[in-house]
Order: structure tokens, then C-alpha cells, then sequence
């Protein structure tokens, strides 16, 4: 079992591995197109929900606060595979410890260094072991700083290698049993 501490960054050509979902990687080749022309990131106003329907239902935007980060935007999909809405609740209040501090690890990367990050993890729920991919998409709505992230979730039932979104929605999949992470900046 690895954990935040165990994790290496690792800097690949294309989103592969935990950004291998095809709505992952519509969404950070998306981002990547709205990048400024020094290939800053890019800023909220640049996105166009219009061009991106068929992914919103798996999005999130984040606002970066100074210690923590609040869900402004929770897609409906996100909602149903999480049991819950999440829309203005801060990371330490809506997950486990050990699943917050995973994604916060990686939240504080894409967010310090304006690099888009692909993460992984894998964990135990009502449901059976589950496997939750995720991209941090960097946004600076002020130059020089990313106060906000773009966020896109995943989610597998590893048991039936069935997708979490053909799955009855409603019952909350999270426990505080992770069993792994896996994590890797992309470059794009």
C-alpha cells in the first residue's frame, strides 16, 4: 500500500494510466486548448460549459483557499456516484482523512506549480473496491496565481469492471479504507 509521502511525480507525453478514461482525456485536452498563448492556464471566463456538455456531469471547479479547498461547482454525475452534493463544502469536510490528504497532495501540486495532475486511488466501499481517477486542472483568474481548479472524477467498481455511472447512484461509495494511490504531473 503506498500513500501521499510513498507518491513520485512523473511527467508523461499524453494522460494515460490514471487519466485513461476518454471523458478525462476530452477534458485535459479541452483545458490544454484554452491555455494563453505562453501556455499559462487557463483562466474560468475562457471556459464554455456549451463546449463541454457531455463532460459537465463529471466536473468540478475548486476554489484554492489559503489552507483547504471549497467545491463551487459539483457536476450531477459527481453528486450521484458520491451520494451526496458536495457544492460548498471544504476537502477536510466531505472526505475520510486518508482519501482527503491524497487529493489535497495533489490538489497543493496543480495548484503551486500551475500543472495539470492525473491521480488515482483505490479504495473500499459499500459497493466493493473502487477505483476513482481523477485530473487538477490549473486556473488562474489573476495572473501569476491558480485560485481556482478544474477538476474531473472517474469512478470504477473494481468487483464488476463496471463504470460507476451505470451503477444506482444514492448511496454514499466512500469509506476511510483506502488501499492505494498512484499519481503522475502531465504534460500536455
Amino acid at each position: 500500500m503506498t500513500g501521499v509521502a510513498d507518491m513520485q511525480d512523473r511527467a508523461v507525453a499524453r494522460p494515460a494510466g490514471p487519466a485513461g478514461d476518454r471523458r478525462l482525456r476530452e477534458l485535459v485536452d479541452y483545458w490544454a486548448g484554452k491555455r494563453g498563448p505562453a501556455g499559462d492556464a487557463p483562466r474560468r471566463h475562457d471556459l464554455d460549459p456549451a463546449e463541454m456538455r457531455p463532460l459537465l456531469p463529471w466536473l468540478m471547479l475548486l476554489d484554492v483557499l489559503e489552507d483547504d479547498y471549497r467545491y463551487r461547482l459539483v457536476g450531477t454525475g459527481l453528486d450521484g456516484l458520491f451520494g451526496r452534493p458536495l457544492t460548498g463544502l471544504t476537502l477536510r469536510a466531505a472526505w475520510p482523512a486518508r482519501l482527503g490528504d491524497h487529493w489535497r497532495h495533489w490538489m497543493d501540486h496543480a495548484s503551486r506549480t500551475a500543472t495539470p495532475v492525473a491521480t488515482s486511488a483505490t479504495l473500499h466501499g459499500p459497493r466493493g473496491p473502487l477505483r476513482l481517477d481523477a485530473v487538477f486542472l490549473p486556473l488562474c483568474n489573476r495572473p501569476g496565481r491558480v485560485d481556482m481548479l478544474l477538476s474531473g472524477i472517474s469512478g470504477t467498481c473494481l468487483r464488476r469492471a463496471t463504470p460507476m455511472l451505470l451503477l444506482r447512484p444514492g448511496v454514499e461509495v466512500l469509506e476511510d479504507a483506502v488501499t492505494g494511490f498512484t499519481a503522475e504531473t502531465l504534460t500536455v
